[in-house]
């Protein structure tokens, strides 16, 4: 690809400030860049993430040159706001284009065949399990392809309560969104012109349903209540990746990135071991070796097709900043081999560009045992699917109202899925309506879809 020239600033560099996350990765890729393009100077701002700070930061003409984008629906927000620089010709130039990534990852850089970014990373999530956890309960690692009538027999078997305690010496899994397993049943959050919110359907129901019964029914993933009994004991940590890696959970739903802190807690726990002058089968009390990693595709409905859903993170550049076109070389450098090798250096996801993401290129010799999780990864983006959005609502407000009917159901028991999910639908319904009330635009737009359904 031809590289994009910045010319000088003022002072010789044109500064470019850069609002991620404070990822450890973050230090190679800025380097690498900048010396890829001297005339730039990157540096990072991770204090600045949120959507609504960048949009009035930007506005008001001090925003970033380039931020971070964690979803479809913040890329939505970010559209409508209009602080998105529209980079689809620059990028079919300079070969950071939306054939360069995933196909399923290009609705997720993309807006009505506009595009608008490019991928940090690329990411969908596959089934990682403890073999410790299995060995010692005796329990046969999972399939290759597992059902999740399959996962739910071993997740049974794999969690160890005593009536003492008011959380399980270990849990059989973590974590099945509801989100996923919404798409995993042949549900929608949307019907297909976008004008009504369709999560009262009978495979939402059915998606739902099960995401409470690994909690309450079959009991093998902590309910709200028991994960802030987990978080409250010291030494377990806060969440499902370091109650996994602590291990206390035998399975959990993530992503390939999770083995970044993976490697951390078994190279803490082998150096625990030998601390201890007790050899590598005894770990701070728990007669487990550290940690040991299988993987497997993520479960699906025995009668349903495997499904999975795409994340990127993409950046984008800041249309109202004042180093736009410089700010586009940074996007040219999330395409090319130095960035991506960073990405399969640090197991960060995938990287953006397809043609770097393969199991030759991400091959670690140090570590060769993550092949399969490279390979597993890959899979999954062939049955990947993007988050539905809709153009008649703010697709974080929808999100809102569908999590808070999901909060009811799992907090409470009394709470009928399916009238729960009827007071979502509803409520995003309601919302669509008064959006297009509002807008003449939108009215145009809306008459338009509903009459092409009905043709």
């Amino acid at each position: 690809m031809g590289r994009l020239k910045p010319g000088p600033g003022t002072s010789g560099k044109t500064s470019l400030v850069w609002v991620s996350d404070n990822n450890p990765q973050r230090k190679p890729q800025i380097d690498y860049f900048n010396k890829l393009y001297s005339a730039c100077r990157l540096r990072l701002d991770p204090g600045n993430t949120g959507v609504q700070k960048i949009i009035v930061q930007s506005c008001a003409g001090v925003g970033p040159d380039i931020f971070d984008i964690y979803n479809r629906s913040q890329l939505q927000t970010y559209a409508e706001a209009g602080v998105l620089l529209d980079v689809t010709e620059a990028a079919k130039e300079h070969g950071f284009d939306v054939s360069v990534t995933y196909p399923q990852a290009a609705e997720t850089i993309s807006l009505e065949g506009r595009q608008y970014g490019f991928p940090c990373n690329v990411d969908v999530n596959i089934l990682f399990y403890n073999k410790n956890l299995f060995d010692k309960y005796g329990v046969p690692y999972p399939p290759k392809q597992p059902t999740w009538e399959e996962i739910v027999a071993l997740g049974k078997r794999l969690t160890i309560r005593t009536p003492d305690s008011p959380v399980a010496e270990c849990y059989g899994l973590a974590y099945a969104a509801p989100e996923l397993l919404l798409y995993q049943a042949g549900g929608h959050l949307f019907s297909e012109d976008g004008t009504r919110c369709v999560v009262d359907s009978p495979a939402a129901i059915r998606a739902t349903q099960l995401y409470r019964d690994l909690m309450h029914r079959h009991r093998i993933t902590p309910s709200p209540l028991e994960q802030a009994s987990m978080s409250g004991q010291g030494g377990w940590g806060t969440g499902f990746r370091d109650w996994f890696g602590a291990q206390k959970i035998a399975m959990i739903i993530i992503g390939k990135w999770a083995l970044i802190s993976f490697r951390q807690y078994i190279k803490a726990q082998r150096e625990a071991a030998l601390a201890g002058g007790i050899g590598p089968s005894v770990h701070r009390g728990n007669a487990l070796p550290p940690l040991q990693l299988g993987a497997c595709l993520l479960p699906r409905f025995p009668d349903r097709p495997p499904v999975c859903i795409i994340n990127s993170r993409p950046a984008a550049v800041n249309r109202l900043g004042p180093n736009r076109d410089k700010a586009i070389s940074f996007l040219e450098y999330l395409a090319s081999k130095e960035y991506c090798q960073t990405i399969n250096t640090g197991q960060d996801a995938l990287p953006g560009n397809k043609s770097y993401g393969t199991v030759e290129a991400m091959h670690n010799p140090e570590f060769p045992e993550e092949d399969l999780f490279n390979q597993l990864t890959l899979e999954s983006t062939r049955f990947a699917v993007a988050m539905e959005i809709s153009p008649f609502i703010d697709g974080e407000t929808a999100r809102r109202m569908f999590s808070n009917q999901i909060q009811r159901i799992t907090t409470s028991p009394r709470v009928q899925v399916a009238a729960a999910l009827e007071t979502a639908a509803k409520d995003v319904n309601a919302q669509i309506r008064k959006n297009v009330a509002q807008d003449a635009r939108l009215r145009t737009r809306f008459a338009k879809a509903q009459k092409g359904a009905r043709q």
